[in-house]
């Protein structure tokens, strides 16, 4: 396999790059989160490592950009993260930022060996980790109880996105004191209405700001750019 391993630590890096070549597979290394997206925009890799806390883009941001980006090469390719972290919650949110499965630090060659075994059958879910569809009828159907309640409340959804970009640009002239709340909100209301793929940009960066409380400018642009591509397929 072609392999893209991403470490800010050396020793780290040099271990899952020679135990991976010693088990017969091809790797390319990057010592941060940055690095890594451009090498993952340009060359399809059949898995990536990523380490979860990084320079420049941790492990989940630099994996959130690569599968917003339609025109990278590794798009789709699954991907584990790797940390010395074994928090169970940690783990469950990872999970649910994409990556298909955590491998623990200090990890021996035996353990990378079994985790990479299971590749071949994480490739095959890879489609489970790609962007999530822009509207999901039966996740709201599901929530709302009937198409005529999806009808309905989507109507409303599309006022509220209507609003959205001079709300946004309020909240960040208030330096974001109320960006926060305003997340909260529109990650309900996309989530009811099945709007799964800005529902899950607002959680993202709604984690984001827990951890920085200055708005990343990428991740607020990649928002709106989401909640714009909603908006259209609402019609």
């Amino acid at each position: 396999m072609d392999l893209l391993i991403a470490d800010d630590n050396a020793l780290s890096l040099r271990f899952f790059a020679e135990a991976a070549a010693a088990l017969g597979h091809r790797c390319a290394t990057a010592a941060d989160g940055a690095a890594a997206l451009t090498l993952a925009r340009s060359q399809r890799y059949d898995l990536l490592l990523l380490d979860v806390r990084m320079p420049q883009l941790d492990g989940p941001e630099m994996l959130r950009r690569l599968r917003a980006d339609h025109t990278a090469a590794s798009q789709s390719s699954p991907a584990l993260a790797t940390t010395a972290d074994s928090d169970a919650g940690m783990a469950r949110e990872l999970h649910a930022a994409g990556f298909a499965g955590v491998l623990l630090k200090p990890v021996d060659i035996d353990g990378l060996r079994r985790a990479l075994a299971g590749t071949s059958m994480v490739a095959e879910r890879a489609a489970d980790y790609a962007e999530p569809a822009l509207l999901d009828d039966i996740a709201a159907c599901r929530s709302l109880g009937s198409s005529d309640a999806v009808t309905a409340l989507r109507l409303l959804f599309a006022q509220e996105l209507d609003a959205l970009p001079e709300e946004l640009d309020a909240c960040l002239a208030a330096e974001g004191a109320d960006l926060r709340d305003r997340l909260h909100k529109l990650c309900a209301s996309a989530g009811f209405c099945g709007a799964t793929r800005l529902e899950q940009s607002c959680r993202q960066l709604h984690r984001r700001l827990a951890t920085s409380p200055s708005p990343d400018a990428d991740a607020i642009a990649q928002l709106r750019a989401v909640a714009a591509a909603t908006r259209q397929a609402l019609g």
